[in-house]
This record gives C-alpha cells, structure tokens and sequence, in this order.
C-alpha cells in the first residue's frame, strides 16, 4: 500500500533557476534557493507571471524569518555579507512541516477539506484553473487552446509545476464569476497591476535589493503561519459579508486569493500528479488590492488621480496600446512633472537607497511585469526590463528630471507629428479645401495613416541607449533629442506615402491654408514647429486642427 505522498517546498526542487556558471535552468527548493542564492543569477521560469510570484513568496518567506530588515543599514549588510544562515535555518526548522505541499491538516496555501466529494463535487476542477495564461476560465481563446476548465482534458502536472501553478494563481487570478462560496470572487491583490523589482548580479543581491525595510514585523503572517484555512472558516466570509485587510507585507504577498486543494494522484510506478483540484473563492480582502499607509504593496506604484478632487491614488498597469517606457517617470521620485502626487514602488526606492549605502560603482536594472486585461478576461502578460545608470543613484533627482525632459520632449513633437496628420487628413479629404470634408472621413483616414504608430514604436531602442547612457547627461540629450526629430520626418514620410506622395498631395502637405480665418499653416508648418521644440525652451503651440462638423 502507496503511502501517502508528500513534496515539502522547502528541500524538493521545484524553483527553475539559472546558475552563474553558464549551466542549464534547474529546479532548486526554497532552503537551496535562498542559502546558495549567491550561485545563481536568477529565477527563470518560461512565464514571467510566475517568476514574479516565487519572487513575492521567497521574499515574504525572508522577512518573517530575518524579521526584517528593519534599516537601510541592516540590508546593506545582508547585501555585503549573506544572509544569517543559522537564523534562516531555525525558521525552516519551525515551520517545517507548513511547506508540505499534500500535508493531510495543513496544505501549503491551501484550504485542507476542499475534497473533491464536498457537496456532490461541485468544487471539482481541472488544474488550469491556477494557470492565468493556460486556460482560465479567465483567459481568451488566444491561449485556451487546449480546452475549457472541466471538460475532457487529462494532462496532469508534476508536484513541482502544482506549486508553481499555485503560487501562480494565487498572486495573479483575475475576479469573476465562480458560484463556489460566493457568486463572484474577487480578484488576486495585484492580478492586473504593474510589478516593479530591481536586478542584481546574482539573485542574492537581487533578493536584497527588493527586500524593503520591514516594518510591522510582530503583527504581519505568511499564510503558512496561519491557522489552516478549512471550508467552515472560508465559507464565514462570504455568509457574514466578512472581508480582511492583511496584517503585513508578507501576508499581502502570500495572500490566499482563492480557495485550493490539490489532489495527487500515485501513478504505478510511484510518481505523483496532480489533474483535478478543488476550487472557491478565497479570503475576500477588504478595500483597495494595493493597501494604503505602511500597507502598500512594495512592487506597485500609485498615480494621482485625473480629478484632483478624488484623493484616492489607482495603481500602474501595463497597457495594451504602448510600453511603458513612455510613463516611465511613474516609477521615479523627484521634483518634476509625473511624480506630483504618484507613489513610487518602494522596491526600486530601497533598491537606491541600498545601492548608495554600499557605494555601487554601477547602476541597476529594473523589470516591469503586468498581466494586461479587458473586462475579466486576461489576453497577454508582459515582462519589460530597462537599464538605469549609474546616476540614479548618484543624483537621482537629476535623473529623475533628465527622464522627464526626454520623455516631453517626446510628446510635444508627438503631439505635432499628430496634429499634422489629421491637418493632413483635412486637406486630403476636401482637396485642399475645395469641399467640405465629413468629420468621419477626416478621422478614419488620419486613423489609417502609419507615422505615429511607427514614430512611437521607432523610439523605444533609442529611448532604451539614451536611459542607459546618462551618466554622460550631455551626449545622451543630445543623441535623444537626433534620434527624436529623425523619427518624425521619417513618420511623417510614412504619412506622405500613405495618402499617395504624388505631387499634389505634397501641395497639401506644404501650402499654407487658413480656416476659419486662424492664422494659415500648413500639415508640415505644425510637424515644424513641434520639432523647434527640441532646442528650445519654449514650448509652441501645437494643438491639433480642428475637425469639421
């Protein structure tokens, strides 16, 4: 008789990492992951949502163990030095048998009496329930490919991918409708929400720099220092309209977003998989995902409102029409422009303040992971990575304000890339206006014309040389401000081919033509004008045209 299985997250390998030495991606427990972590460069695994998730775990796991760090000087230490690895490994002595990912009374983030015969089954589910990108019952057909959740589906996961399908779901699931406990669940804490986290040279410095000082160290609890959740205990929530608020860092990072239990499966020759699980709702958080006060979510960033009369900050997302380099002020903290008001991620702040405490002689790079949405439904997950000079931490407000030029300057001659297109599109469609043009054909040719998409989706790689390059402010200025004008005429070129380029249409483009009696310009006069504005200190006017009614 097969005994019952077990996989203790802490010694089993399940965590892919990427070794120093040039060797192929291998799996690693916590234990290793975090003693040896100076021997590998990082977490790796295909799905940047999951690489994300085991980093929040691993970092809750390290501040309820070290409780802290509980300064600046204290992480620096750590950083310099390792980790106390006698106090690392009284903690995982003690908690133990909490990290058993099938323990029969206390499953690793699970809720332990979730059987599949709980009220005729109706908690049954397949596996891809966790797995925002493989077949959600929140995921679009783009990456449902392999059927719905509950129908004939049979492939099954191997412990190690059901702990990191769990860590998954529980950080990234979106809110919807599940009839399980409740009619609609809610969403993970920061399922949609941009993640910030600073790189180091290896995973060690990596963990250091995205373990933020730690305060509130007696009240917070990771989940595996819960009571183990049950049915009963869950189902209160949702019968007395009950939410939580969490209790620290690490419980928002390991926070329960779902009710889960694995089932494994012993095949014949003693391996074990996991095909069904049971599914419900989980603990509903109480309020914003994102927290307030010391609560915030140390990788999210906050925004001020449009309306200066809402106090309430809303959190960063990636979006689906562009990267984020071109909100990548949202992330910095100075004196200028985006950041009046915004919340920077306290992971990229200590990370500066740590580089600076242990004299970095180099900069640090940063990723950004979001999964990006549209009314429920997950349709892509991005990963973006940018490289930061030395000068953020040596004079980040200086940085901060180099950013903010660049990306405006950006923006004005963008502005006035656009506002000539559409003056373009009003001189194409009334023929230099020799007709009154419809409003909906001015627009819906302006709208097929490429030289936007291709000014902005040109600028990204100078953008990326111009941020890595600002520990020489000057020649990075300049080379932007080149690579910024030479983008716009190459899209306004873009455009001029569009509407045909023949030698009327470039009449269009260059004959000034007053409307309703404003001072006459022409489509090229407006791009002029905006690109003055890259040696100028002024800015000029560039307001689209109107279109007609």
């Amino acid at each position: 008789m097969n005994s019952p299985p077990t996989f203790n997250l802490l010694h089993e390998p399940w965590i892919p990492v990427r070794p120093l030495n040039g060797d192929p991606v291998r799996e690693v427990g916590l234990r290793d992951l975090i003693l040896d972590a100076r021997t590998y460069s990082r977490i790796d695994d295909p799905s940047p949502l999951v690489t994300v998730a085991l980093l929040r775990l691993t970092l809750a796991l390290l501040h309820r163990a070290l409780r802290g760090p509980k300064n600046t000087e204290q992480a620096a230490e750590w950083f310099r030095n390792g980790f106390p690895t006698d106090t690392l490994v009284a903690y995982f002595q003690t908690w133990e048998d909490h990290f058993d990912l099938f323990h029969p009374e206390k499953p690793f983030w699970q809720v332990r009496d979730l059987t599949l015969d709980l009220e005729g089954g109706k908690y049954r589910s397949h596996w891809t329930r966790l797995g925002t990108e493989v077949g959600s019952a929140n995921t679009l057909p783009l990456f449902n490919v392999a059927g719905r959740p509950g129908g004939d589906r049979s492939d099954a996961l191997t412990p190690a991918q059901a702990a990191r399908r769990l860590a998954e779901g529980q950080t990234f699931l979106l809110g919807g409708l599940i009839k399980r406990f409740t009619t609609a669940a809610k969403a993970a804490p920061v399922a949609t929400f941009a993640l910030t986290a600073a790189q180091g040279n290896d995973l060690h410095e990596t963990l250091c720099l995205n373990l933020t000082v730690y305060g509130g160290q007696d009240s917070d609890r990771a989940v595996w220092e819960r009571e183990p959740l049950t049915v009963q205990s869950v189902r209160e929530f949702y019968e007395d309209e009950l939410s939580e608020v969490p209790t620290g860092r690490a419980d928002r990072y390991t926070w329960p977003s779902r009710s889960v239990l694995l089932i494994p499966e012993i095949n014949k020759d003693g391996t074990v998989q996991v095909t069904s699980i049971g599914f419900a709702a989980g603990i509903p958080l109480e309020g914003a995902a994102e927290g307030s006060g010391s609560n915030i979510d140390p990788m999210v960033t906050l925004r001020p409102p449009a309306d200066p009369k809402k106090p309430e900050r809303f959190p960063l997302k990636l979006k689906r029409e562009q990267l984020l380099w071109r909100d990548l002020s949202a992330l910095l903290t100075g004196p200028e422009g985006e950041q009046q008001g915004s919340y920077p991620p306290s992971t990229l702040t200590h990370a500066r303040e740590l580089l600076a405490a242990v004299s970095a002689s180099q900069g640090t790079s940063v990723t950004v992971t979001g999964l990006l949405s549209d009314q429920g439904k997950a349709f892509a997950y991005r990963q973006e990575s940018y490289a930061f000079p030395h000068a953020f931490i040596s004079d980040p407000e200086e940085f901060t304000n180099d950013v903010n030029r660049a990306l405006e300057a950006a923006r004005t001659v963008g502005q006035g890339l656009s506002s000539a297109t559409l003056r373009l599109a009003v001189e194409v469609v009334s023929r230099g206006g020799e007709r009154e043009p419809h409003k909906d054909d001015v627009r819906q040719l302006a709208q097929t014309l490429p030289g936007v998409g291709a000014y902005w989706a040109a600028l990204e790689a100078p953008f990326r040389v111009f941020l890595a390059a600002l520990d020489r402010q000057g020649e990075a200025a300049a080379a932007w401000r080149e690579s910024v004008a030479r983008e716009a005429r190459a899209a306004w070129a873009l455009n001029l081919q569009g509407v045909g380029g023949d030698g009327q249409v470039l009449g269009f483009a260059f004959r000034p033509r007053s409307v309703d009696n404003k001072k006459p310009i022409s489509p090229q006069g407006i791009l002029d004008r905006a690109l003055t504005t890259l040696n100028a200190a002024q800015r000029p006017d560039v307001t689209a045209p109107e279109v007609p009614s």
